[in-house]
């Protein structure tokens, strides 16, 4: 087992250049994730044969699967980059890699412009925005661990999340700034694009940033022996099944959260996109503030207690407040978001330190894009699409509760056999 030592040939930088270079890219992927999410009632019109609402919905979120379709390869892409060229390398590869087809999809033909052509080059940019941003996630929770003091990296993993936050964030506030500023007509007409091609923005931030961050102390390339995945899938083979387990409930909750409850809470009676997007941007206002506590929690009193917490609650309590939801009463919408966003800040903040701690440093960059892109093709990118259909189809608004009270059981006893890694060094 190699240990990273103050020997290490490459010293860790400044936190705040480590902080502000990772977490960039992080904003930008899901900047454009949470457009996608914002937007997706009005693309389901945009982009799809007119007709039928509930089609062009699920044809919308089929969209944004199709772009998980491409994570994994890009996870091993980017992954075998970062362990063998290098963790800082692979980042700037990343970034600029995902930042094109953003900026693509604010110049897209509407389905009235383009016909069929419409969705078709939707598609394609979402599979490569997928194959760009397969490793983006994964070498950013790995930098920030690798280089965070070893008492502290639940604190400093996650604010690999606070990028994710704060990029959702920024994504949902553009979409709600034009949607305020321009009405509906004009928002459907141009002006959704304007948040697209302002991605633009952070491209050239990142890719600055990120050419002047110092190499991670935990790369070592004279340590390769072989493909580092091949050797991943042989040596650490149950530590990927177990990662695997772990992952389901953040890929689930995450996305059902962040990314589908928008359309979900818009579709409600009573309720509008606008309402909807002002619910989501108050929660994840909150949500950047409970991350780095719930991280900072972790290192105190340990990864286990945080995270079966959080799935016990999901278990439980899913099902019962999307019943709540489905009242379409403002104080349950706000009290049931409030409860989500606590219980997925303890699930999401210590799962960088969690995941990294798992595998060792010659490996890890290939195995965790690869477990972790693997679980959100299955279970992320997928579930806006599951959750739409099994509400359609069973006419039940709470199928959403049902599908996440499922996850959080399986994860619960996964992580109830995971060992506890708050005080143990890197492998």
């Amino acid at each position: 087992m190699t240990l990273r030592t103050p020997e290490s040939p490459n010293p860790p930088a400044a936190p705040g250049v480590i902080l502000s270079a990772n977490i960039v890219g992080n904003v930008l992927e899901w900047y454009d994730f949470a457009l996608y999410g914002s937007f997706a009632t009005l693309f389901a019109r945009i982009f799809f044969p007119p007709g039928n609402s509930y089609l062009g919905l699920l044809e919308t979120f089929g969209a944004f699967a199709a772009g998980y379709i491409s994570r994994p390869v890009g996870g091993i892409f980017l992954g075998h980059a970062g362990d063998t060229r290098g963790r800082k390398k692979a980042l700037v590869l990343s970034i600029l890699l995902m930042s094109v087809p953003t900026a693509l999809v604010g110049l897209l033909p509407s389905y009235r412009d383009a016909g069929i052509l419409s969705p078709i080059l939707l598609v394609l940019l979402r599979i490569l925005q997928g194959f760009a941003i397969g490793g983006e996630f994964t070498l950013v929770m790995s930098f920030l661990v690798e280089s965070a003091p070893p008492h502290k990296r639940g604190y400093h993993g996650s604010w690999a999340l606070v990028g994710v936050v704060g990029g959702i964030l920024l994504g949902t506030l553009s979409a709600l700034g034009v949607s305020l500023l321009l009405g509906p007509d004009r928002l459907a007409l141009w002006g959704w694009r304007i948040p697209f091609l302002a991605g633009v923005i952070l491209m050239i931030a990142g890719i600055y940033l990120r050419r002047h961050l110092p190499e991670s102390p935990a790369f070592r390339p004279d340590e390769q022996n072989g493909l580092p995945l091949l050797v991943a899938f042989r040596g650490h083979g149950r530590e990927m099944a177990k990662g695997f387990g772990f992952l389901v409930t953040n890929s689930i909750a995450f996305y059902m959260i962040v990314i589908y409850q928008p359309a979900f809470l818009a579709e409600l009676p009573g309720s509008s996109l606008r309402t909807a997007l002002a619910v989501q941007v108050s929660g994840l206002a909150l949500l950047l503030f409970l991350v780095p506590l719930a991280g900072h929690l972790s290192d105190r009193i340990g990864r286990k207690p945080v995270t079966l917490f959080s799935a016990a609650g999901f278990l439980l309590l899913s099902p019962l407040l999307y019943r709540e939801f489905s009242g379409g009463s403002t104080v349950a919408i706000v009290g049931g978001e409030g409860v989500f966003l606590l219980l997925l800040s303890l699930y999401i903040g210590p799962l960088p330190s969690i995941m990294t701690e798992i595998f060792p440093a010659n490996v890890r960059c290939s195995a965790l894009s690869f477990t972790y892109n693997v679980n959100l093709a299955m279970f992320g990118g997928t579930t806006p699409l599951v959750v739409t259909w099994l509400s359609h189809h069973f006419h039940d608004r709470t199928a959403a509760g049902d599908l996440l009270s499922v996850a959080a059981l399986v994860s619960f006893f996964v992580i109830l056999f995971m060992g506890e890694s708050r005080l143990s060094p890197l492998p």
